[in-house]
């Protein structure tokens, strides 16, 4: 039988862990809020680029910086919504079963999903640090040292990657996944 769970998905039992749990909240809080603020910043670049065009002035670079907003946008929201429910999942299989079969699934599912994420990370990292290491530059209007815009992504799918570990922490103990709880799935772990 598993303790009920609370509204992020962990086991309402070790709910109040404290400092950990905390800090991973505001983890994933800070990407989602980063997020936002890139999406922001692609808000006020496209708006002074219509102004700009009325009046006939060109904001140099304005495509580059707006890619670069969109890609860290993306990923750097990922965990935050992940965490929240807010992916497509296709669950026609797993909707289907539940108990410890539906456990098992979630477990596998989660850890095959970490180990892909984990090698995003990792070679988003690489590319960052070898951008660094090699001062590589964007080849646009803007000269700016690709590391730069490349860090988001590295560090939304990192984020991404503790996201998933945290989840697959609590469904290996019996929990539910905080994206099943935040969606208001019932959890279905306990029946059988």
């Amino acid at each position: 039988m598993t303790a009920p769970s609370t509204e992020t998905g962990e086991p309402a039992a070790s709910a109040g862990v404290g400092g950990v749990r905390r800090i991973l909240n505001a983890l994933y809080t800070a990407g989602g809020v980063l997020a936002a603020g890139f999406i922001i910043g692609i808000v006020v670049i496209i708006t002074a680029q219509v102004i700009g065009r009325f009046l006939n002035i060109n904001i140099p670079g304005s495509d580059d910086l707006t890619a670069w907003f969109v890609a860290a946008a993306t990923f750097l929201g990922l965990a935050y919504t992940f965490r929240h429910g807010s992916h497509i999942r296709v669950t026609l299989l797993i909707d289907t079963i539940g108990g410890t079969p539906r456990r098992i699934l979630e477990v596998f599912v989660l850890t095959i999903a970490a180990f892909f994420v984990f090698w995003l990370a990792w070679g988003l990292a690489d590319l960052v640090r070898d951008s660094w290491r090699w001062n590589d530059r964007a080849q646009g209007l803007l000269p700016l040292p690709m590391w730069i815009p490349q860090s988001g992504a590295a560090l939304g799918a990192g984020l991404l990657f503790i996201a998933l570990v945290d989840d697959l922490f609590w469904a290996i103990r019996g929990g539910q996944p905080s994206y099943l709880a935040s969606a208001g799935k019932a959890d279905r772990t306990d029946t059988a």
